[in-house]
């Protein structure tokens, strides 16, 4: 399914901002209409600067990143944990649900944190131009649009921004629902979900025999290594041992 239907805009922060001027790094695809623009991104993760760093290639004018956090260094991350834990499910794929509460924390946290207070080190060269401006630890409060077209947007530390187009990095959410296929069909009111993710058993098999989610939507059960391809291999052997039963 991907993350396409996942994505994350957040309510309270789009009714700030006015209609068709605003896109998510999920659709912002082709940046040739933002050649020469001033641009304003609202997060401060792994997405946010590589949206920085497309938009700075194809010569925008300005790009602000807000973010309500501190500004992410550019390090490497440490995955070498992760494989072993991951390809280890196979043979144990109740792993992560078996854990407790507190134990499962500390291994998103740690997660979390190789993905999120770090940024890919190969980015610096790209992101940290003239043209690009970094707002950590600010919120947008307000965005008006002016008679010619600019936008004015305010910071809650009191700056003021003037840009022509709004990207939101604020990443994905999972809401089983609103994936089409599914609820165009007679498969969501039969599927059981819990808190918008479906209930897997442990080989990715839904209540429904012979459907099967893996990706960010098994991350509930699963654990959050399944938002990324590192769990591809995991997942494939997992399902395959189900459909040969």
């Amino acid at each position: 399914m991907g993350f396409k239907h996942f994505k994350n805009e957040p309510p309270d922060l789009v009714k700030r901002l006015p209609a068709g001027r605003i896109s998510h790094t999920c659709d912002l695809v082709d940046f040739e209409s933002l050649k020469g623009k001033r641009c304003l991104i609202i997060g401060g993760r792994q997405s946010a600067f590589e949206w920085t760093a497309l938009l700075n290639d194809a010569g925008a004018e300005a790009v602000h990143l807000s973010h309500r956090h501190a500004s992410p260094a550019f390090a490497e991350a440490d995955w070498s944990w992760v494989n072993p834990l991951v390809d280890a499910m196979v043979d144990n794929p109740g792993w992560f649900r078996n854990l407790s509460a507190a134990e499962k924390d500390e291994v998103s946290h740690r997660l979390w944190a190789e993905g999120r207070l770090k940024v890919e080190p190969w980015l610096e060269s790209r992101v940290m131009k003239e043209t690009v401006k970094l707002w950590p630890n600010t919120q947008v409060v307000s965005c008006d649009e002016r008679p010619g077209g600019d936008l004015l947007v305010k910071l809650d530390t009191g700056e003021s921004l003037t840009v022509d187009h709004i990207i939101l990095a604020t990443g994905y959410k999972v809401k089983i629902d609103q994936v089409p296929f599914l609820a165009q069909g007679n498969i969501l009111p039969q599927l059981t979900t819990r808190n918008g993710f479906p209930v897997l058993d442990e080989h990715f098999q839904t209540n429904l025999p012979g459907l099967f989610m893996t990706s960010m939507a098994a991350t509930q059960d699963f654990g959050p290594f399944f938002a990324f391809t590192i769990s591809v291999r995991t997942s494939a052997k997992l399902i395959g041992q189900a459909l040969v039963s």
